[in-house]
This record gives structure tokens, sequence and C-alpha cells, in this order.
């Protein structure tokens, strides 16, 4: 066999493999990235960046009022919100519903007061960060870099998980070395 055709094949496989392994239409904010930045509307109306919450840890959530482990599982972040939010900490929910109302009545049924966003059409939660499942969480440093990513609920109130987020609210303010990207 002649050499050229196996080098050809040989740099076709690699060129193959380079690009599945790099396909970004898979991971929107992989760990150690800088979160894809956004704009949508809160409740009111006012128009909310996700680079407004620099300098902030933020526990940003993608969830839905028809979801059942979102449900389930917005209550436990309203005590994790409560446990933490004097220390640098901000939970930020961004809800695919496609409309206010049963946001709104859902956030008076379980008594929730962190901010939500409302992204109908799912350009952020599919298109930026290609959320797959509900709900779904990104929990990004003081320099908007992405720290954790958690596909499906978490009983966020539980010590071990309040422990785990401390240990980066700890962090917080000390360089952070993000060159591993």
């Amino acid at each position: 066999m002649k050499p050229k055709p196996i080098l050809f094949f040989a740099v076709v496989g690699l060129l193959a493999a380079y690009s599945i392994a790099n396909y970004s239409g898979g991971v929107g904010a992989p760990i150690g990235s800088i979160a894809p930045d956004f704009e949508l509307k809160d409740s009111d109306g006012n128009l909310v960046k996700l680079r407004d919450y620099r300098g902030k840890l933020v526990f940003l959530n993608f969830w839905a009022t028809w979801c059942e482990p979102c449900v389930w599982e917005m209550p436990l972040m309203m005590r994790l919100h409560d446990t933490l939010k004097d220390r640098g900490f901000e939970v930020l929910t961004v809800s695919v519903d496609t409309s206010w109302k049963p946001i709104d009545d859902f956030y008076d049924q379980y008594e929730l007061s962190f901010p939500t966003l409302l992204d109908p059409a799912q350009a952020v939660s599919r298109g930026h960060y290609k959320v797959t499942a509900f709900p779904e969480t990104f929990l990004i440093d003081e320099d908007g870099y992405v720290l954790s990513h958690v596909i499906g609920p978490r009983r966020w109130d539980d010590p071990r998980e309040v422990a785990e987020i401390e240990q980066y609210l700890n962090r917080t303010g000390q360089s952070t070395d993000h060159s591993s990207n």
C-alpha cells in the first residue's frame, strides 16, 4: 500500500476525532469556561444581565413550573439562599415557562424571593447554555467562570451541599487559576 493514502486517511481520521471532541453544540458552558452572558427580563420588565452579578458567587438555575423535580427543589434552593445570601451568594433562576402568570403564582405559593427571569423561547437555556433537562444548575464564580454544573435536582439545603458551596465562597476574592480551560 502506498504511504500517501495511509497518510490521507490518518489526517482525515484525526481531523474527524478533533471535530467531534471539540464540537461546541454539546456543552454551552463547560466547567472552567466563562459563563455565557445574557440579558432577560424580570417580572417588572427590567432587563437583567448575568454580568450584573460579577463579584458574587452565582447559583444559576434553569427551571419551569411544570417540571416536577423543579417544584421539589425550589423551596430547598430558597433555604440555601436564606443561609448564604449575606455572604456574596446570589440565586438567579431562569424559567422557560411561556408567561409570568404561572411563575408569579408559583412564587406566591412557595414564598420564594430570589430573582427569576423569563426565557420563553429558551434562547438562553437551550441556546447559550445547551440545557438538556430541567432543572439544570450552574455555579459561577465572582469573575464569571463556571465552577460546577448539575443536571437534575439536588437537596440544596443538605449540609454537604451547603458546605461545598461555602468552600467556593471562602475562596471568593482569592486569586483563582482559570488557565486550565
